[in-house]
């Protein structure tokens, strides 16, 4: 099958565009694949990071097509004149923010009007942003409504799509457990490493937003203080909001002797070297759809606390590979850090995790994708 995939792509850092090159990669041993990938992802003023560009050495050779300028329609109608030249079988649209419904939907468009018989599918991260605006319905129906097939990470973002579609044809396979982060090393070398000497290690690690819930975090570490000592909270991630806040709740709740925040993008050379010196992770969002953190974590086994939104809880099986707390709820947070590391439940948890991951693979996120193109 020849496959066109329309997604962002290396150079562009972060978790979705780091998937979709692994996608690809897999997707090539057995289908031949294109990556049309952006010249301009976003204007500047509306990104909110530093830069959008990293340095990746694992991806500096990525190939693809940087053609679709993400303000420019002039590139649209370029970028579907190139894949219909391509003759793909399948178009996948990566989805994961409506402000890409308005260059997708007009490539897919054109796709549709031109080349009716490609079939079109989006493979959907999220359906309702985490920061929403009035317009996103509108803009996520300009590409939905040309697309043939959905391919979804878990059954919350398949019921917001079927709020949207009801009659939607819809597949679902768990995001793939990421591997391309580098060796898990000897933990007591890790927290060397870090400047890390306490028995119990806490990891927050991501891009940090409002959504989330480092708040939380922050909160219920004041709280973890008054149940053990001897632990360390290690936030990891660059703000793309308000610092401000979460510094001073910091200093308020003086917890600056547990509690440290990387507030900076984490290369992916270094990524392994945080995970390899944790004990437990912690995810406290206020919404989600699915997390790639997880599956960084279950690489290098360690378990994982999530919150009981959204698809968080599909990717944890409870007592077994991590815990599902309530949201925004500090007490219950810091009560179940406080146990898993005190009993030693989350050491047993890591042992665990091998089991867990069978379901986590590429091989069968790939059959999801294969499956949905037959069932079109």
């Amino acid at each position: 099958m020849k496959i066109a995939l329309v997604s962002v792509a290396p150079p562009y850092r972060g978790g979705i565009s780091t998937h979709s090159a692994i996608l690809s990669q897999h997707l090539s041993e057995s289908h031949s694949v294109q990556v049309f990938n952006f010249n301009r992802q976003y204007p500047d003023f509306l990104f909110p990071g530093k830069t959008q560009f990293f340095d990746n050495d694992e991806f500096s050779s990525f190939e693809s097509n940087r053609t679709i300028d993400s303000i420019g329609p002039g590139s649209w109608k370029s970028t579907a004149r190139q894949i219909i030249e391509y003759a793909p079988d399948l178009v996948i649209y990566r989805f994961w923010n409506p402000f890409f419904g308005l260059s997708m939907g007009s490539i897919a468009k054109s796709i549709s009007k031109i080349s009716p018989e490609i079939k079109q599918i989006a493979l959907c991260d999220n359906i309702i942003p985490h920061e929403s605006s009035f317009i996103d319905k509108w803009l996520t129906m300009r590409l939905f409504n040309q697309l043939d097939g959905f391919l979804v990470q878990s059954d919350g973002v398949r019921n917001e799509l079927k709020n949207l579609i009801p009659n939607a044809l819809v597949e679902k396979r768990f995001h793939p457990i990421y591997d391309n982060y580098g060796p898990n090393i000897k933990r007591a070398d890790a927290r060397q490493k870090h400047g890390i000497t306490a028995t119990h290690l806490i990891l927050y690690f991501g891009i940090v937003r409002d959504y989330k819930g480092l708040d939380v975090l922050i909160k219920a570490t004041k709280l973890l203080k008054e149940k053990m000592d001897d632990f360390h909270v290690l936030a990891v991630g660059e703000s793309y909001g308000n610092t401000e806040k979460y510094d001073s709740l910091i200093n308020e709740l003086e917890i600056g002797d547990v509690f440290s925040w990387e507030n900076r993008f984490i290369p992916d050379s270094e990524v392994f070297s945080y995970f390899s010196a944790s004990d437990v992770m912690a995810l406290p969002y206020h919404s989600a759809s699915q997390s790639g953190i997880v599956q960084i974590a279950y690489n290098y086994n360690i378990p994982v606390v999530v919150t009981d939104v959204g698809g968080l809880p599909e990717y944890v099986e409870k007592g077994v590979s991590g815990e599902i707390v309530a949201v925004n709820n500090p007490d219950e947070l810091a009560t179940c850090l406080a146990n898993g590391l005190l009993n030693g439940n989350f050491v047993k948890m890591s042992k665990n995790i091998d089991d867990v991951k069978s379901k986590f693979t590429w091989k069968n996120f790939i059959d999801g994708i294969e499956s949905l193109y037959s069932r079109i």
